[in-house]
């Protein structure tokens, strides 16, 4: 086993603390990019959901204006072809 002075201990213990205040550090940036991201994608007005949740009420839309159209071309032609 290897002599170890108090001055070794000592370092090694300042290397310790120096390891865990970097990795504190790392993640409090962690933590800071992950509410950025949770509020981009949570954000009612401008988040990524807001924009899934209107392109699919224009999608809906789009839909039921297709099938209105559909309707009418339909009506159009039987009209024609009965009148």
């Amino acid at each position: 086993m290897e002599d170890c002075t108090r001055l070794d201990i000592i370092k090694e213990i300042a290397s310790m603390e120096e390891r865990i205040n970097s990795n504190s550090d790392k993640l409090d940036r962690l933590d800071r990019k992950m509410d950025k991201l949770t509020e981009k994608l949570l954000d009612p007005d401008i988040g990524v959901a807001s924009r899934v949740n209107r392109n699919t009420a224009f999608r809906k839309f789009i839909v039921k204006a297709v099938w209105v159209l559909y309707a009418l071309v339909l009506a159009a032609l039987i009209k024609l072809f009965i009148a």
